[in-house]
């Protein structure tokens, strides 16, 4: 379905959020108490970052909770009660950038996949994304390589283009809209055309790609990336979990009952495949006890055909994120030139 284009004047913005406020929960960037940008549930609209970096942790957090009470254990003289938690909450993801978007698609697609996940789908189907197009490339950012952004061609519910004195308005659903229609306008032509030529300066500031999947993808998926070559790659990282939790399309998890209220609620809890215990088994077997087996197979899930099939796209979106907090330069583009090249950089 071809997005209908509308226009907001900024001025207009905090009554959109006012509206929006009186029958959901409203989650965008704002300043946090230490300064940082984070996603956090606002109260008002002045809360709202337009213009802003984007927050370190993404907002993934809003439908794969880093703690997701799943069910609730009671137990009783002859047995145990379960009783399953949901969240039915109605929500707008305000200002979400390109990246973090396709991130909650991904994790959507492969949380549909059987068998379902009832739990992160009821938060997912309740979710409305209000995208902000990048006019401008992160300095990290490689969503051009993943074909995560600037601008996206789907996975939201209204993209949002800065104008200037105006924000474009492009929607494939009403929901975001419904209750505040007199606050838009039809675009214009002009604006339409406006921003089109946005979208292309954008993708030339990105300069030379750093990121090519293609060529690392084949080697990859065939096999053909010597075990020296990981070995010395691994002895890079020093398995901090970073790189998972920071993560848009990252979903590891662990099992922990918490107890509460004399029984117990069963929580998935975010967990990090390149911790050495992730895949211990209660026998004692650990199948990747050493790093460079995990590393070799956290980036087989990142990159491989036999996942892009799967899922639909490379398991990375661009966001810059990981070069950015991984201490030992085990991001993503160093690996994908690592194996493209057959050399690790010392």
């Amino acid at each position: 379905m071809q997005p209908f284009a509308l226009t907001i004047q900024k001025r207009e913005t905090s009554r959109w959020i006012e509206t929006l406020l009186g029958f959901a929960e409203v989650i965008a960037p704002i300043r946090g108490p230490c300064g940082d940008v984070v996603f956090s549930t606002i109260s008002f609209p002045a809360q709202v970052l337009w213009d802003s970096e984007n927050p370190l942790h993404p907002p993934k957090q809003f439908v794969l909770p880093q703690a997701d009470p799943l069910v609730k254990i009671k137990r009783t003289s002859q047995s145990h009660e379960l009783e399953p938690v949901h969240d039915d909450r109605r929500r707008f993801l305000f200002n979400v950038r390109s990246c973090d978007a396709r991130g909650i698609a991904f994790l959507t697609r492969m949380h549909e996949a059987e068998p379902a996940d009832d739990s992160y789908l009821r938060r997912a189907n309740n979710i409305t994304i209000v995208s902000l197009s990048c006019t401008a490339p992160c300095p990290l950012g490689f969503c051009v390589c993943s074909d995560s952004g600037p601008f996206l061609c789907g996975d939201y519910d209204i993209r949002l283009t800065n104008l200037g004195e105006s924000y474009l308005a492009e929607e494939k659903g009403e929901a975001a809209v419904s209750g505040a229609m007199n606050l838009f306008r039809q675009a214009s032509e002009g604006e339409i055309s406006e921003r089109n030529r946005l979208e292309r300066e954008a993708k030339k500031q990105f300069g030379q790609e750093t990121c090519h999947f293609g060529s690392a993808m084949r080697r990859i998926s065939t096999g053909r990336v010597p075990d020296a070559l990981w070995e010395k790659m691994s002895d890079w990282c020093l398995e901090c979990g970073g790189c998972n939790l920071i993560c848009p399309t990252c979903y590891c998890f662990s099992v922990k009952d918490l107890a509460c209220d004399g029984g117990w609620t069963r929580c998935r809890l975010w967990d990090s495949c390149q911790y050495a215990a992730f895949t211990l088994e209660a026998s004692g077997h650990n199948p990747r006890k050493n790093r460079r087996q995990r590393m070799k197979r956290r980036f087989f899930h990142k990159v491989s055909a036999q996942y892009y099939v799967r899922d639909g796209m490379v398991g990375c979106v661009g966001c810059g994120r990981c070069v950015k907090v991984c201490l030992g330069a085990n991001d993503m583009p160093a690996v994908v030139s690592a194996v493209r090249k057959g050399k690790w950089h010392e």
